[in-house]
């Protein structure tokens, strides 16, 4: 079985040699779980194992296992170089947008997948694994991991930098330090783990429970299969129901715009945090649809928008 070895080194005030065992590791979960989904993500099987504490600041050291040393080094690299590589500006922290850059993401994807077949047949190159760090920049899970583990470190004052790097056979430090100042620490958290909107249009909710007096309270619905609960954002049609000009019965539906809110938790998944609709198109009662005014507005807007678009040449 091959092996590389990672260091991670804080560096510590007043030359110390020990740091706060819970924070120590918080840091070290967050790292192994973002090498874990780098890992996968490349196709790459490895196990880790903890070495011996080396002092010096303070040194973890561990030991990657896998089939090819080749490919357990360049994980190596790669993960070295996504904790450490600051961010050229804002918008690149900005992973919660670049998920929802549908192109974007699936160029990213099928990169990714071209070098993992690469990397699955040893065809490793010079730069292989700053490309690969690249494409791991898209990455919300990876980059949670690594906004946590910052945000670990920012609340530790001791710790006044860190580095990562791979320790060579026969030696007993890494030749390259990849080092990070405490200054930068703030460049890899994110500021928010709310994701964009992302809108169905149309999308079809089949009506449980409407809210028959005023007040922002939730409707109750169904929508694909699944019972949620979401709110009325069209006040026309919220007033028609309130004055009795639409009424309800079983199975009856509505097409409408569906806006669905979303988040990142403490591990990077994407989790639904509510559900509200902006525009009600129309409505039924198990028989054809019945068009509301403001859903033929959109419905047209929506045409000119996509008429313009494919004028002026654009996807």
């Amino acid at each position: 079985m091959a092996m590389a070895r990672l260091e991670l080194h804080y560096f510590l005030r007043d030359e110390s040699h020990a740091m706060n065992a819970l924070v120590r590791n918080k840091c070290e979960s967050e790292a192994l779980a973002a090498f874990a989904q780098i890992a996968q993500l490349f196709g790459v099987n490895v196990e880790l194992e903890s070495a011996a504490l080396r002092e010096g600041g303070l040194r973890e050291v561990w030991r990657v296992l896998g089939n090819n040393g080749n490919q357990l080094s360049l994980i190596v690299a790669v993960i070295a170089l996504v904790f450490s590589r600051v961010p050229v500006s804002d918008s690149e922290m900005d992973a919660l947008n670049k998920e929802v850059q549908k192109l974007t993401i699936e160029e990213k994807r099928l990169s990714i997948q071209k070098l993992k077949h690469e990397i699955g047949n040893g065809d490793i190159k010079n730069g292989t694994a700053g490309d690969a760090a690249s494409l791991i920049d898209g990455d919300v899970k990876v980059m949670t991991r690594r906004s946590n583990f910052y945000r670990q470190l920012l609340g530790y004052d001791k710790v006044t930098a860190m580095s990562l790097g791979e320790i060579p056979d026969g030696a007993d430090h890494p030749l390259i330090e990849h080092r990070v100042e405490r200054s930068a620490f703030p460049k890899f958290v994110l500021l928010t783990d709310k994701l964009p909107v992302e809108v169905v249009d149309p999308a079809q909710l089949e009506i449980i429970a409407p809210v028959l007096k005023e007040g922002n309270y939730q409707w109750k619905g169904a929508y694909l299969g699944e019972r949620i609960t979401f709110a009325m954002g069209d006040e026309v049609f919220k007033s028609d129901v309130l004055t009795g000009k639409v009424s309800f019965q079983h199975g009856s539906t509505i097409e409408c715009v569906l806006n669905i809110h979303r988040k990142v938790d403490e591990i990077g998944e994407a989790v639904i945090t509510g559900y509200s609709v902006t525009t009600v198109l129309s409505k039924s009662d198990g028989g054809p649809g019945q068009e509301t005014p403001q859903g033929k507005r959109h419905r047209f807007g929506k045409r000119q928008s996509e008429g313009q678009g494919k004028l002026f040449g654009q996807p």
